[in-house]
């Protein structure tokens, strides 16, 4: 994979903030569920090289990440009940 300039890696993150705050405005809920194809999930990765684990990096999300190879673009979404054990609560958070 080729390196990107530090600026184009923070887009995948940019991107992913706006999605959680579109999803917040529109159903009052913060996502808790995260679908990224392979490529996007690799991407992600670069942005946060601290990241040693999905899990890791779902923590730092506060989302559970779904790795989906149908998943054309990244989305949210918000599942009730314990997904995630600790990872995702349907709370306000500072973003």
């Amino acid at each position: 994979m080729p390196d990107y300039p530090v600026g184009a890696q923070k887009i995948m993150l940019s991107f992913l903030y706006r999605l959680v705050e579109h999803y917040h405005r529109e159903h009052a809920l913060h996502p808790n569920l995260l679908y990224l194809n392979p490529l996007h999930y690799r991407k992600l990765l670069e942005c946060l090289p601290e990241m040693k684990s999905q899990e890791e990096a779902s923590k730092f999300l506060m989302m559970q990440i779904v790795i989906d190879p149908d998943a054309l673009h990244p989305h949210v979404a918000w599942l009730p009940g314990n997904v995630g054990t600790n990872l995702a609560h349907e709370r306000e958070r500072i973003l």
